[in-house]
């Protein structure tokens, strides 16, 4: 079997993002304010599975997500209900998988599908396109080719240097270019990225990339079409870098709200005894300068722990 190298180019604009993610993993990492927080990991995998399904068409809400992960009954049709389902299955497979395995890739496929399309874990045998409207936009790999191509991918995957971040995204882009299976290829390649990414730095696998990839699914059509004319996937690496950077910046803010509210309701308050004390000598409690000194007091004390904590 010859060997096969992606064709794309590293631009400044590829350097300059890889730069910025990887400061802000590193800082995400050194203040541990995400790693700590099951709830805020919880609500992004949430976001991931709702988003990634959201961008193939399922209507059901993020609420209606949510639900569903509680147990809870929901209104709605039957085959996007085990959509769902079957996606938080397959993402909590994430910690067991290989990503340089096609047997792992197959197996996440037959649950992310189970139930929803015949041959759901195994490599299509037939013809697939992608349409907008009634318009073929672009052709599978040949059916007879795909094991053979996909087999060329991982192999390129476990050999190349390419930093995790770019080499993500080329797999992203080569698995959407050659859709291996009948149905399911979307999400299944925007799981692999996830599971490619989080073998790096684990924080990767509460990163709801998918979000920002809904949030401009419309930019996520035309990097893939623009990367299929150019014959390379740069442009589509360029634009993952910037989803992966929003997305990275959004979960930082969320941490710090978190943690910055969890510093502030553990707060130390002053004892009876010593509050006594220290205002045997001041105002009456009415007096608007007593007020003002006791609420620059609590915010010095609270900003003072939750400096702490961090």
């Amino acid at each position: 079997m010859s060997t096969y190298t992606p064709p794309y180019q590293l631009t400044d604009a590829i350097l300059r993002l890889s730069t910025e993610i990887a400061a802000t993993v590193k800082e995400i990492t050194v203040r541990g304010n995400l790693s700590a927080q099951p709830q805020l990991h919880r609500a992004n995998r949430i976001r991931s599975v709702h988003s990634s399904l959201a961008i193939e068409h399922n209507s059901l809400t993020l609420d209606q997500v949510t639900a569903l992960l509680n147990g809870k009954r929901v209104l709605a049709p039957q085959q996007e209900v085990l959509e769902v389902q079957n996606a938080f299955r397959a993402y909590d497979l994430l910690p067991m998988l290989d990503p340089y395995s096609i047997d792992d890739l197959l197996k996440a496929h037959r649950v992310m599908m189970e139930g929803l399309v015949a041959g759901a874990g195994t490599f299509r045998n037939q013809g697939v396109g992608v349409y907008s409207g009634g318009q073929l936009i672009h052709a599978g790999t040949p059916a007879q080719y795909v094991p053979e191509t996909m087999q060329q991918l991982f192999g390129w995957l476990r050999s190349t240097q390419a930093h995790p971040l770019i080499s993500s995204c080329v797999f992203h882009y080569e698995f959407e270019f050659i859709h291996p299976f009948a149905d399911g290829n979307g999400r299944t390649g925007r799981l692999w990225q996830t599971l490619i990414l989080q073998r790096w730095e684990p924080v990767f696998a509460y990163l709801p990339v998918e979000s920002m990839i809904l949030a401009h699914q419309a930019d996520y059509y035309v990097a893939l079409n623009a990367a299929n004319t150019q014959g390379s996937a740069t442009v589509f690496i360029e634009f993952m870098l910037e989803m992966i950077l929003e997305a990275l910046k959004n979960v930082y803010v969320d941490a710090e709200r978190v943690s910055a509210a969890r510093s502030s309701r553990s707060a130390p308050t002053a004892s009876w005894e010593n509050t006594r004390r220290s205002t045997r000598s001041r105002p009456p409690a009415t007096s608007p300068r007593c007020l003002t000194s006791i609420r620059t007091a609590s915010v010095s004390t609270a900003g003072a722990t939750a400096v702490s904590w961090r």
